[in-house]
């Protein structure tokens, strides 16, 4: 398995340690609560010279299709539940605005939250 994968799953794993339901990757269907691994941009940047590197990772949280009420305050315990749950080697940059996310035909509650990692390839 390449350093790429292996550190996201590493990283997808210390969060379902904590109780999350998370994807390393963009499921065909999603049951929400959950939370989704994406790419972040810039992908991967150099840390310094050599082999140590900055992998950008985006975290979609999806809450659900309930009312906007009852959705967003699921969204907002997700957002604390992550932030609670992020491994000690993850360095948080920022959570964004909650989102309409459009998939599979269903509407739900999302924001995303974007983190990096130190990885050595």
């Amino acid at each position: 398995m390449n350093e790429i994968t292996l550190a996201k799953e590493q990283f997808a794993t210390a969060l379902k340690d904590e109780g999350l339901d998370v994807y390393a990757f963009l499921p065909e269907r999603i049951v929400p609560p959950v939370v989704v691994i994406n790419t972040g941009t810039p992908f991967i940047t150099p840390e310094t010279i050599g082999s140590e590197y900055v992998m950008s990772l985006e975290l979609i949280l999806v809450a659900g299709t309930a009312t906007n009420e009852t959705a967003t305050e699921t969204l907002e315990q997700l957002i604390e539940s992550v932030l609670k749950a992020m491994p000690s080697y993850a360095r948080l940059l920022r959570v964004d605005k909650p989102y309409s996310l459009a998939y599979n035909n269903a509407e739900y509650v999302s924001t995303s939250v974007q983190v990096e990692l130190s990885i050595t390839i």
